[in-house]
């Protein structure tokens, strides 16, 4: 297959081709063979065109998880348009700031779901809206944005529907009406970073993403028999590039989720035989939870990759027993890196999961360098994981500065991830470079410490984050949950993290919590838990 020819419209067309009849998308009561897949993205493509939509042109998607969020990446794909997807918890003020900064031209948005009422917020938004025609609103916040698009034919003036715009663009398609082709070096998506410090900065990709997905395919065994669980937010990287291409590539089934609810998800996997998943820690651990309250039958998964966050020995192996995985994947990845860099093998050792280790999965490089000069470093040191080839992004939307400082002039790109090679060439992720706290000079790495925090049988998760001190300059400080009906003292997590590592690792303080902060995808807000524990230090008596 060459990458650099290829589309995502047309390797959707040629799917579609092998497997017409075969299910492609099922989720909220609605369900699409390839074939209806392949007509609805042709129809909402030539639909945009007729709100004004051409290659280059930025479309915002303001959805949960369903076969409607496909159609429209796929129609947008189709067009040589860009998706930009935006996060379905964001609140006004930091949709508009998605909008304003991406250039968006259309916005395509739910209406109402988990009684929040999006529509309002976009009439907030945009109250030019009432007073304007599809394809012609003129709002002062949002100079560019031309039309807002609502997934249902709801009241709501000024905006049109999918349903009207799939019509329009089938009435098109009948009088023969044609678009520009695509081009697989343009951008197709741009995906907005966090903004954990500062504004988000949106990384754009092209069709080349679809490369990188081939090679997690290859490396998690997905064929086209495949069932794959579709739960991770499809705005983000990892539900896009590791659950939506490979449907679309392989032909096999993705199954979409509108939100986590553990239970449900099981009841999914039971319902609909999925064999592939993937996730954060927090779901194998939520998955684990709910199994043990009430089995179900899940023998149908296969395999399942794990990142995000370190995966601890008991989880591994829990995940495994509990769910009978044949295999569990630990896997490394970024927003900026098309989400997946490395992999541990489908067969890999035990061992190797619980380390966290990957090798990487395709043809590109990965090496390990001192933060400040940029060289590499030999195996067994611990430097900057930097990364470069067909993953890395195109660069961030209007950001050039933001740009050169993540990606050398040579096309390396900085992931501020600390990192080490080991002999037999697997990556460990060590840690954050800003993550990483120093105790009297020497370098302390959280993830070290949590692996073996959560190696106690008592805790379920914990987290760690440097605070300063006066005598050694910073010290750890451990934010820890402990299972249900489980008890713990300080004196007694001391002493075995004591008996196990340096004490300069060793936490000084320790507080308990039920949960933790985290974002819409489950990841947990360490610098909110590290702002935290600084207030809570300078409270101190």
């Amino acid at each position: 297959m060459d990458w650099n020819t290829l589309t995502i419209g047309e390797a959707l067309r040629a799917t579609a081709g092998r497997f017409p009849a075969r299910t492609a998308l099922t989720g909220l009561g609605s369900t699409l063979s390839f074939a209806e897949l392949d007509r609805a993205a042709d129809e909402l493509a030539h639909g945009l065109a007729s709100l004004g939509v051409t290659r280059g042109d930025q479309v915002a998607l303001w959805m949960t998880n369903c076969p409607s969020w496909v159609v429209c990446w796929m129609a947008c794909a189709r067009a040589g348009a860009v998706l930009v997807p935006i996060n379905t918890r964001f609140k006004p003020d930091e949709v508009e700031y998605i909008l304003r900064q991406s250039d968006a031209r259309v916005l395509i948005a739910m209406d109402r779901f988990w009684d929040i009422d999006f529509a309002g917020m976009i009439a907030t938004l945009v109250p030019e809206l009432a007073q304007s025609a599809p394809g012609a609103l003129q709002a002062s916040r949002l100079p560019q944005l031309r039309s807002v698009v609502l997934w249902e034919s709801v009241p709501m003036p000024g905006a049109t529907h999918l349903t009207a715009l799939r019509a329009e663009g089938a009435r098109r398609i009948a009088a023969g009406a044609t678009l520009a082709p695509a081009d697989p070096g343009d951008p197709v998506i741009i995906v907005y970073t966090s903004g954990t410090t500062g504004h988000p900065k949106g990384a754009m990709h092209s069709h080349i993403v679809m490369r990188n997905a081939a090679n997690v395919a290859r490396v998690m065994r997905i064929g086209p028999d495949d069932v794959i669980l579709g739960h991770m937010p499809f705005y983000h990287v990892a539900g896009a590039f590791t659950e939506v291409i490979p449907m679309v590539l392989l032909g096999c089934t993705l199954v979409t989720l509108a939100q986590w609810i553990p239970d449900e998800a099981l009841e999914t996997i039971e319902r609909e035989r999925v064999t592939i998943f993937g996730g954060i820690p927090t779901h194998f651990i939520d998955c684990i939870d709910a199994i043990r309250r009430r089995p179900r039958d899940v023998s149908s998964l296969r395999s399942a990759w794990i990142g995000g966050a370190p995966v601890t020995p008991d989880v591994a192996m829990a995940a495994r027993q509990e769910l009978g995985l044949q295999a569990l994947q630990a896997v490394y990845g970024m927003t900026e890196t098309t989400a997946a860099t490395v992999f541990s093998e489908f067969d890999a050792p035990l061992d190797i999961l619980c380390d966290n280790k990957g090798r990487p999965i395709g043809e590109f490089e990965v090496a390990v360098c001192d933060p400040a000069s940029g060289a590499p470093l030999a195996a067994g040191e611990t430097g900057e994981v930097r990364v470069r080839g067909h993953l890395v992004m195109l660069g961030y939307y209007r950001n050039p500065a933001a740009t050169a400082e993540a990606i050398t002039a040579d096309g390396w790109f900085r992931t501020g991830d600390l990192g080490v090679f080991d002999a037999a060439g697997y990556l460990k992720i060590t840690g954050r470079l800003k993550e990483m706290f120093i105790v009297g000079g020497s370098n302390a790495y959280p993830a070290e410490i949590e692996r073996l925090l959560q190696g106690m049988a008592q805790i379920r998760q914990a987290v760690v984050v440097g605070v300063p001190d006066r005598r050694l300059g910073e010290v750890g400080f451990a934010f820890v949950q402990l299972h249900e009906g489980e008890q713990l003292g300080e004196q007694q997590m001391r002493e075995h993290c004591r008996a196990r590592m340096a004490d300069y690792k060793v936490p000084r303080h320790l507080r308990f919590v039920d949960d933790f902060p985290r974002t819409s995808t489950g990841k947990i807000q360490r610098f909110v838990l590290q702002q935290q524990a600084r207030d809570e230090l300078a409270g101190a008596p």
